[in-house]
């Protein structure tokens, strides 16, 4: 067998988060109202799906009031919500050591891989609003900039296709590349 020079495919990822989550096979147990029996139950499914942290940031993202998300009640989520100028982790909530102590020493390229999703003509970031990195926290349009351009984005990043959360480098520019069309536009 000759070798082809292609990279086989071998990372493999759910097309939504959703997929992962245990709660798919009884999404009414994520409803339970005020009965304390019935939030427990909720939270264990919580408790073993690999997407809860996905999850939550959507709740929170989206303003969902209803349900449980993320292993948290509308009231706990609550004061997350106010904030809204953080990523905000399950950890935040449980104690466990924060997870950007887990991501020690990923690479730039790691973060990425971890937080995107094709769609179509378009690269969707599915990750947690800001990618925790030695560096110092980074937008995810900032990142993609970085490793398709190869230096840090001037000024804010910007999507130049209007879909919401696309990532996909060259759909963004920086303020530099703003300019630079324009000037180009001018002339």
């Amino acid at each position: 067998m000759s070798y082809s020079g292609s990279v086989p495919d071998t990372h493999t990822r759910p097309t939504d988060w959703l997929a992962l989550a245990p709660c798919k096979d009884d999404p009414d147990a994520m409803f339970p109202g005020i009965n304390p029996q019935h939030i427990e139950k909720a939270k264990a499914f919580c408790r073993r799906c690999t997407a809860v942290e996905r999850c939550l940031q959507w709740a929170l993202d989206t303003g969902t009031e209803e349900g449980v998300w993320g292993g948290l009640t509308e009231a706990e989520r609550r004061p997350y919500k106010r904030t809204g100028t953080r990523t905000i982790s399950i950890d935040d909530y449980t104690g466990i050591p924060a997870t950007r102590a887990r991501i020690a020493g990923r690479t730039h390229q790691q973060a990425w891989d971890d937080g995107i999703e094709p769609d179509g003509d378009h690269i969707l970031w599915v990750g947690p609003k800001t990618v925790h990195h030695p560096d110092g926290p980074l937008t995810p349009n900032r990142l993609s900039f970085f490793l398709d351009r190869g230096r840090w984005a001037e000024g804010e990043v910007r999507r130049t296709c209007g879909v919401d959360r696309c990532v996909k480098p060259g759909h963004l520019a920086d303020q530099r590349e703003r300019d630079e069309a324009k000037l180009a536009a001018a002339a």
